[in-house]
């Protein structure tokens, strides 16, 4: 792992008996320290590489991100880092967000002073005149990362919301999938086809899915066309009888470390749910994925979302591995963040 980091120390509190060493993290210096801490995150959470260098330099450079401000590398013991973490406001995300990446090394003191440093963060970029209003802070994690859930439990994260990341190879038969008559599928070719996507998006689940809100087109199309793998000709509308109807987005975030296309997004609208358009419109992503030369395709479905799971079971798709999205309130007291 990475030797010391030079730089000033941004110590916290003493955690278990010892002051954490917190330091600056520079993207145009830190991107490949936070990219082997996520490598070997995975392979001894997931057991395999499932994080790319791109999906990290991407996410470290999002649109309004200032990770001089907004993140942090922890080191352990012996100067050599152990843990990253940084904070964001995405485009129709409700809340913040907190990115927690620790090592094999890390401990859960490791993880909680990053979060101590996250919710502070968070705090201080919370509005109203009084700085009382409330924000949400949530944190994605898999089921193998024991060290990180036992920091964020400790830091009084809970209201797990399941997600399953499901796979399908395609290296046999395609799944036949029925036609439905009036539905065609293009891929994304404009700004009109561009605007015509995020309204659907807007439309589809912005309202209903867990933590999500609708968001304008300014600011949507600032995080989409930075987002780490991203190209339209993977992205496409689905229309019925001429109406737009359905919207997905594939990237290729985990192409350099699983040869995979990724479903960022797929969604039909709620008047024509239920007449096979999701069948429609995956075939179509995993038959350009086929052409493509990609081995198999990834997706991370709603554990509640019961029709979206029985369809992509019926289409061959298996769940690998589970997740949780875990949260907290954070509030500031009145008359400051204290």
């Amino acid at each position: 792992m990475t030797a010391a980091v030079p730089g000033e120390s941004l110590g916290t509190a003493p955690r278990d008996g010892r002051t954490l060493d917190l330091r600056l993290l520079d993207p145009a210096v830190h991107t490949d320290t936070v990219w082997e801490l996520a490598r070997a995150r995975d392979l001894a959470a997931l057991g395999r590489e499932e994080t790319t260098r791109e999906w990290i330099a991407g996410r470290l450079r999002a649109p309004g991100a200032d990770p001089m401000r907004d993140a942090r590398l922890c080191l352990g013991p012996g100067g050599a880092v152990v843990g990253a973490a940084w904070v964001s406001r995405t485009s129709g995300v409700a809340g913040w967000v907190v990115e927690l990446v620790l090592g094999p090394r890390a401990t859960e003191a490791d993880g909680r002073g990053l979060l101590d440093f996250a919710v502070t963060r968070c705090l201080e970029g919370l509005g109203g005149p009084d700085g009382a209003e409330p924000a949400t802070l949530s944190c994605f994690t898999s089921e193998g990362e024991h060290t990180t859930r036992a920091a964020l439990r400790d830091h009084g994260f809970g209201s797990p919301r399941g997600y399953d990341r499901m796979s399908v190879t395609l290296d046999g038969t395609p799944t036949p999938v029925p036609a439905v008559p009036g539905a065609v599928v293009r891929p994304l070719r404009e700004e009109a086809d561009l605007r015509a996507f995020h309204r659907a998006k807007n439309q589809a689940y912005a309202a209903e899915e867990a933590g999500k809100e609708e968001d304008s087109y300014e600011a949507w199309s600032r995080w989409y066309r930075s987002d780490p793998g991203v190209d339209p000709e993977q992205c496409a509308l689905l229309e019925l009888d001429g109406r737009v109807a359905g919207f997905v987005n594939i990237t290729d975030r985990m192409l350099d470390s699983r040869g995979v296309a990724y479903v960022r997004q797929l969604g039909i609208d709620p008047s024509v749910r239920g007449r096979g358009l999701g069948a429609v419109l995956l075939g179509w992503a995993l038959g350009e994925a086929r052409r493509r030369g990609r081995t198999g395709m990834v997706l991370t479905v709603d554990q509640e979302n019961v029709r979206a799971r029985a369809l992509y079971r019926r289409l061959g798709w298996r769940v690998e591995s589970r997740w949780d999205d875990v949260r907290r309130i954070v509030v500031a007291p009145r008359g400051g963040h204290g």
